[in-house]
């Protein structure tokens, strides 16, 4: 088995990192540092010598560090001084994750996460040539896919004689569920109101410039204020301006989107200029998470999350790509999960919760409310000149509370099908979670006395995931409670036919 040595490239990139971490406190001691004191003279020699040692503790590292793979598993070795060795069997990868930015992509590279789902460390390789990142892809695919036709075989009469002349098949055609055009990535922009709030930062922002600079020059002109349609025309301006900033956000995340699939994979392609994918066994699907936000639940919108047992962000300035397209309709949605896994059922009729239950939320005592009146009673702040009035406060607080407990009553709803689990919940933000029976690792049931006295109980389930995800039904009846109990008991029948 030959092992390998890790891209040169990763070499350029620990350095530049650590002249990056230390490079400030370096020219803040060296040209700003005024002091006389023997400390200054010598802080600069300090940093200096802790990026020397980074260099160095960076080249040892990369002519320790290898790795290879053969047809099981990734293999790593690494430490300067004391050697230690991993192995990774491919039948542990969860989901894998690429991510190429604009430094990848102008030397023609990419990074590339295999993601184990277990509490060990991912198989992460920061820089790799796009071939060989292919290549180590492609052969976690192939456990796969041989185990599968080897199931197939030992079924077949006489697999004994056929097993070592059939090839291993090669990887399914892929199927493109969605990409979105660009109507819809300017449609998308909308949806979020952020740029409404870069207006009013600026002009505030604009006030209070006074404070550290004289307008001497530009106050002359600030009789041109009063004339209504001035102003009103540079707010537009900086609306326009902030517009186009958050389309070309979008169009920058979304504009290459692809959501695609075959028989056993899910894949998703996303970003224009620092591109990343993600794709995972659908097997390895522990749930679906639908999203709703106020501003998206008004358009019919909703955001769809894949859950996994993996971390699927590979880098820090990036955030986690498990997320579809999250600008579909909501039954748009429905039937790209149906498209995609056809074993999943997303149903949108549900049960509610018995009508008791809200005048049993609502007369809960609130111990924010409690807290924000006590301290405003005390306190009374001034807010822009003006002192608060704390009973006004307190009884919008309160109205507040109230709204939001009616909210989560009137969207909360629940379902337990032969084989799967929904709970809906939220107030302003609705979420709808799916997962299988068999996915769920864990129940409990809560019981407080009031609940007892009213016949309603509190379950929570355990899902795999990373964070491993508990969800919470809350004042649901008893007897639906001991229901779920009993459906869950019968997990033991869904995990043996696996």
């Amino acid at each position: 088995m030959d092992t390998k040595r890790y891209h040169p490239a990763v070499l350029l990139f620990r350095i530049g990192k650590s002249i990056r971490n230390w490079i400030v406190p370096l020219i803040v001691f060296t040209i700003f540092n005024d002091s006389d004191g023997w400390w200054g003279t010598y802080a600069k020699y300090f940093i200096l010598a802790i990026i020397v040692l980074s260099i160095a503790s960076d080249l040892l590292s990369w002519f320790s560090e290898k790795y290879a793979a053969d047809e099981q598993a990734f293999h790593l070795y690494s430490g300067i001084f004391s050697k230690s060795s991993r192995t990774v069997p491919y039948e542990k990868i969860q989901n894998v994750t690429k991510h190429t930015t604009v430094l990848h992509r102008l030397l023609r590279l990419t990074a590339i996460k295999f993601e184990t789902g277990s509490r060990e460390k991912a198989v992460d390789f920061k820089i790799l040539t796009k071939v060989e990142a292919l290549r180590l892809e492609e052969l976690t695919k192939r456990e796969k896919q041989t185990d599968s036709h080897t199931e197939v075989m030992e079924e077949q009469p006489g697999h004994e004689e056929m097993l070592p002349e059939q090839p291993v098949p090669a990887s399914e055609e892929r199927t493109s569920h969605f990409k979105p055009t660009i109507k819809e990535l300017i449609k998308a922009s909308f949806t979020s109101l952020s740029f409404l709030l870069i207006p009013p930062l600026l002009i505030g922002f604009a006030l209070k410039f006074d404070i550290f600079f004289e307008w001497k020059v530009l106050r002359q002109y600030l009789p041109l204020l009063k004339v209504w349609w001035i102003p009103a025309v540079g707010v537009i301006g900086l609306i326009a301006i902030s517009l186009l900033v958050n389309m070309w956000r979008i169009l920058q995340k979304y504009g290459n989107y692809e959501l695609a699939s075959d028989e056993q994979h899910i894949y998703i392609q996303t970003g224009l200029l620092s591109e990343s994918s993600f794709s995972i066994r659908k097997d390895r699907v522990q749930g679906i998470e639908i999203s709703q936000p106020l501003l998206h639940r008004l358009l019919g919108l909703a955001k769809v999350k894949l859950i996994s047992t993996g971390a699927l962000d590979i880098s820090d300035d990036t955030e986690s790509i498990n997320s579809l397209y999250p600008f579909f309709k909501l039954q748009q949605a429905q039937n790209l999960i149906k498209e995609i896994l056809p074993e999943y059922e997303v149903k949108l009729s549900m049960e509610k919760l018995q009508q008791k239950v809200l005048p049993y939320r609502l007369l809960q005592p609130s111990i924010i409310w409690l807290g924000v009146t006590i301290t405003l009673y005390f306190w009374q702040p001034e807010v822009l000149g003006y002192q608060i009035t704390w009973w006004i406060v307190s009884i919008a607080l309160f109205l507040l509370i109230g709204i939001y407990r009616y909210l989560d009553f009137k969207h909360t709803s629940y379902l337990v099908s032969e084989k799967f689990f929904q709970i809906k919940s939220g107030a302003f933000t609705t979420t709808l979670f799916v997962t299988k029976r068999n996915k769920m690792i864990e129940i409990a049931k809560y019981q407080n006395p009031l609940q007892r006295w009213l016949k309603l109980a509190t379950i929570e389930s355990v899902t795999r995931g990373k964070p491993v995800l508990h969800n919470k039904l809350k004042d649901l009846p008893a007897s639906e409670a001991e229901r779920f109990y009993t459906w869950y008991h019968q997990r033991t029948n869904d995990v043996r036919r696996q």
